[in-house]
């Protein structure tokens, strides 16, 4: 077993979900900064510690134990992490605070809580708690923890997942592994499952389409993690139908929602399990989503499906397709969304088989027809002759001539012929379009505003993975392989680099994914607290990296 030893700044250092509690409100989650060892603890005022070892070089990196020579570093709960250790380690604050100390323990008050450093021998314990007695309490107790048998059950965590289909990248296929199990939280506010979330920081809280990619990816080795990722989902629909895109509590919740993939989920999820009182309890529910989608985005009444716009917000146009900051939203018009429709069909053909499963003929034949109707619409209106590929279409019956990589969903939802297929894998193969040395770039080569910020160019995992199983619909093999094999070679070299897996690459496959523009500029050293970058251990990257790796 060959894990991960880059360390490097960005790895998210925390408890996960999946051992115990752990808390959503006031989350003690750590992440891994530039100089060598040092964890720091982010809130509004941060607070780091760091152990003064000779050499960088790791035998272990992961979500929750670091491992050198000189180093053994462990969560060993919610709030506490062990260490073992000869050299001097400290704790720091970036604000002025003062610094006590108390029964041979270093504390400091800051954001609310205090921390307690307690080092004895070669052995420390690092606290936060609410009051200085409860953190030299859970210090003094911790530090007695036998931190070899802690960092040994943390490795077997690993020991029992499936063996990697792909050797080569063994330990980014664990640095995935860990990167699932860090984004987990215990049941809490309102959610009686565990449940998932982005990347702990900063997006700490519950998404619904990142949710739906970690069930299909947990449902490969945790089948049980898969389905309350997709049940805590569904606990926050509200009695329209509706479900939000973002979920702090069941009910602290937004008010837009994000695309349609929880019945996929839910059917990829059976697939693993066979487990139809899963299916049952989520089919219901996902029906209302989707006819919730039926009766409030299509304002024009022609049967294609559009995205709540804020055409306000310059730096974010459409958060409600995912698509923050896409050229495709830069105009003042609704629009009949390619995507908002293709993932509809897919996922009403999803629902229609989990039906005919759960032996609900009536309503599998509902769904098939409203996919079928969808479908027959997109082709109709969303198809630009002229460019040989889908777009969307502006609600004064325009075509925009915009290509994202959205002019490939028709391929992953099976809506287009054969002929129309060949001409989108045609751009594909187009150096001017999307024949990038990192596939599949969110905006087409040849569009004024590609570049490297975000949607405005830059390679996203979850598309990628659309196109890879389009290209394999339509019988397009060899490109799908082409497509999945370039993406992993990409994703392991930042890997390798930074220690890292991202929110987004860079197209051209030149710039540190960190150093892209992620809606503006970033500092000379990264630093999301400056300027938020390419997000670091992106729980859906990991996803869809593990669904690559483990293929075939």
């Amino acid at each position: 077993m060959r894990l991960p030893n880059h360390y490097n700044y960005g790895s998210l250092f925390a408890y996960s979900g999946i051992d115990g509690e752990n808390l959503h409100k006031d989350d003690f989650v750590g992440m891994l900064m530039h100089q060598p060892v040092s964890v720091r603890f982010d809130a509004k005022n941060p607070v780091t510690l760091s152990v003064d070892v000779k050499s960088a070089d790791m035998q272990t990196v992961l979500s929750d134990a670091l491992q050198s020579d000189e180093l053994l570093l462990v969560f060993a709960d919610k709030t506490t992490v062990i260490g073992k250790t000869t050299c001097r380690v400290q704790v720091s604050t970036a604000v002025r605070c003062a610094i006590q100390t108390r029964r041979s323990a270093q504390l400091l008050q800051a954001n609310g809580f205090c921390y307690a450093l307690l080092v004895r021998g070669d052995r420390f314990a690092f606290c936060r708690e609410k009051t200085a007695p409860l953190a030299l309490a859970a210090a003094e107790e911790k530090i007695a923890l036998d931190i070899d048998v802690l960092f040994a059950q943390r490795l077997a965590y690993y020991e029992a997942k499936p063996l990697c289909r792909k050797p080569q990248y063994e330990p980014l296929y664990y640095k995935c592994l860990s990167v699932n199990r860090v984004n987990v939280y215990s049941p809490q506010d309102g959610f009686n499952c565990r449940f998932t979330t982005p990347d702990r920081l900063p997006h700490k809280d519950m998404w619904l389409w990142d949710s739906a990619f970690h069930a299909i990816t947990f449902a490969q080795y945790d089948p049980q993690m898969a389905k309350e990722s997709l049940l805590a989902v569904l606990q926050c629909q509200t009695a329209d139908g509706f479900i939000p895109h973002r979920m702090r509590t069941t009910t602290d919740v937004s008010d837009i929602t994000q695309p349609q993939v929880l019945a996929w989920a839910a059917l990829e999820v059976y697939r693993k399990t066979n487990d139809k009182d899963f299916l049952a309890l989520c089919a219901e529910k996902i029906a209302a989503f989707e006819l919730w989608f039926l009766r409030n985005r299509d304002l024009n009444d022609n049967g294609l499906l559009e995205w709540k716009t804020d055409f306000s917000n310059v730096r974010c146009r459409c958060d409600e397709s995912g698509m923050d900051n896409s050229p495709r939203f830069d105009t003042t018009e609704t629009l009949d969304a390619i995507d908002a429709s293709c993932f509809m069909v897919h996922d009403c053909r999803c629902l229609a088989e989990i039906y005919r499963i759960l032996g609900k003929e009536t309503e599998a034949a509902r769904f098939e027809t409203i996919a079928d109707d969808m479908a027959e619409k997109i082709n109709e209106l969303l198809w630009d002759d002229a460019i040989g590929a889908y777009c969307d279409r502006t609600h004064s019956d325009q075509l925009t001539g915009v290509l994202s990589c959205c002019s490939f969903l028709p391929l992953f939802a099976g809506v287009c012929t054969e002929a129309r297929a060949a001409k989108l894998v045609s751009l594909l193969h187009d150096e001017k379009t999307f024949a990038t040395p990192l596939p599949v770039p969110s905006i087409s080569r040849d569009h004024a505003d590609y570049g490297a910020d975000m949607w405005r160019g830059c390679v996203w995992l979850n598309f990628n993975y659309f196109t890879i199983l389009g290209l394999r619909r339509y019988g397009f093999d060899d490109e799908a392989q082409a497509l999945l094999d370039r993406t992993l070679k990409s994703v392991n070299r930042w890997f390798e680099e930074t220690g890292n897996v991202f929110e987004f690459y860079d197209a051209e496959d030149q710039t540190a994914p960190w150093r892209l523009n992620r809606k503006g500029p970033q500092p000379e050293v990264p630093d999301y607290r400056i300027r938020m970058h390419a997000i670091t251990d992106f729980n859906w990257s990991a996803c869809f990296t593990l669904l690559m790796l483990q293929d075939g």
